[in-house]
């Protein structure tokens, strides 16, 4: 069975935001409720969800659309932090020549995702964007690879779904995807089951190979490299 598409996550595999989303949630945070809270104690709270949840669990109420308003507001005043990760442009271009349709799904809100995508100059590369703020659930809850899948015209089977976490990991076996661990991301953290992990984007061409030569996903042993 051969590949139809690649799905990536953003923060942490096109993108090194490290220097951006963390510190754009704690100023938001700080306006928002007067409380100062840490990079790391951000990026703990990843988990709660989308944007308007994570914030939540700081401020100490629901979050407002008001209140993503801001966040956005100080995401796009530290755009200019945000930088593409080396080697990810040639290989999106690279992938697309191999005739393969390019999705994202993300963690953040679709607005945040369009600022970014933009600023690294990947907008117009990706055939079908999915923020966190469109799906009922969110990572590792499949719904997110569904809906890009639905969005590219294509099955979860014939896809590949590219993520630094191990949350990304989860999301694309739940779908039915090939999972794929971008080992270059600033949260990479490989699990034990079964996935490809690809060093570099260039080398992103493994993946290919393994989707056409290994067996079915469901009976794949757990591997460490895209060779076992």
């Amino acid at each position: 069975m051969s590949l139809n598409a690649v799905v990536f996550d953003m923060d942490g595999t096109l993108l090194d935001s490290s220097a951006t989303v963390p510190a754009a949630y704690a100023a938001a945070i700080y306006d928002l409720s007067g409380r100062r809270c840490s990079d790391e104690e951000v990026i703990a709270a990843y988990s709660a969800g989308h944007t308007a949840a994570l914030i939540g669990t700081f401020i100490g109420r629901s979050a407002t659309d008001a209140d993503v308003e801001c966040w956005l507001g100080h995401l796009e005043s530290r755009l200019a932090l945000t930088i593409i990760y080396p080697g990810v442009l040639d290989m999106i271009t690279e992938l697309r020549k191999q005739g393969l349709a390019i999705g994202v799904f993300t963690g953040a809100t679709r607005r945040a995702a369009e600022l970014q995508l933009r600023h690294a100059n990947l907008a117009e590369l990706v055939d079908a964007l999915v923020g966190s703020d469109e799906i009922g659930a969110v990572k590792p809850a499949p719904d997110g690879i569904h809906l890009v899948c639905d969005r590219l015209g294509v099955h979860p089977r014939d896809v590949a779904y590219v993520g630094d976490a191990q949350n990304d990991l989860r999301c694309a076996r739940a779908a039915g995807a090939l999972p794929v661990a971008a080992a270059w991301g600033h949260l990479y953290e490989p699990d034990d089951d079964f996935h490809v992990i690809v060093p570099t984007p260039h080398e992103m061409h493994l993946v290919l190979a393994a989707r056409e030569l290994g067996p079915p996903l469901s009976t794949t042993p757990k591997a460490t490299d895209p060779d076992c």
